[in-house]
């Protein structure tokens, strides 16, 4: 794989994203549970939510990435996916009016939406945007964007397993969204200042 040498700060940050991805999912289930309890619809609500912001972030991220191929804008899309990440439990006592007035199927919905919809695509644009920001040789790009978003899967993978059997044991809800905000931003900026990662360019 023909890439940056600095590939391990950039493999972790991949791995990392795809990891919060689906650690948001699991812990949506224990923030909307007391408002919209855990049936099924809470759970689609969840996936389907999850699974739009992907393809949203995903579709966006490849955009700006063919538009303009630069750090600052690589540090945005972090940025975006941090804050969004660290308002979730500001935003969670809204779900004390959004689920009465919806209904429970139709609150869980609107509060999956509300919650997590803007972490999600953030995370999936900024996974977009790497991968195309930093290779170097398209000559072997499909191997490149196989391997990378399979390290992102195996992150999400992760997420799902660290997040249910390590994190929500032995931390508060609260503790593991600052977490993985600080983790996120902390690793991205260092990417970012990196002085051996050369600014990329414009596309006219």
């Amino acid at each position: 794989m023909v890439f940056h040498e600095q590939s391990f700060e950039i493999k972790t940050l991949l791995f990392i994203s795809g990891f919060a991805i689906l650690s948001l999912e699991i812990l949506g289930i224990r923030i909307l549970a007391p408002y919209v309890g855990t049936t099924v619809s809470v759970w689609a609500a969840l996936s389907g939510v999850t699974l739009a912001g992907s393809s949203v972030g995903y579709y966006g991220g490849g955009v700006f990435a063919d538009y303009t191929q630069k750090k600052a804008v690589f540090l945005w899309l972090v940025a975006g996916a941090s804050i969004s990440i660290a308002l979730i439990p500001l935003l969670r006592s809204a779900l004390s009016v959004v689920a009465p007035y919806f209904g429970y199927s139709g609150g869980a919905l609107m509060g999956a939406m509300l919650l997590f919809f803007v972490p999600t695509m953030f995370l999936s644009a900024t996974t977009t945007y790497i991968i195309r920001i930093f290779v170097k040789n398209l000559d072997t790009i499909g191997q490149v964007h196989g391997d990378l978003y399979a390290l992102a899967t195996i992150g999400s993978v992760a997420g799902v397993f660290g997040t249910s059997y390590i994190l929500v044991p032995f931390f508060t809800i609260p503790h593991i969204l600052y977490g993985l905000t600080s983790l996120i931003f902390l690793l991205s900026f260092s990417i970012f200042l990196s002085p051996s990662l050369e600014r990329g360019h414009r596309h006219s």
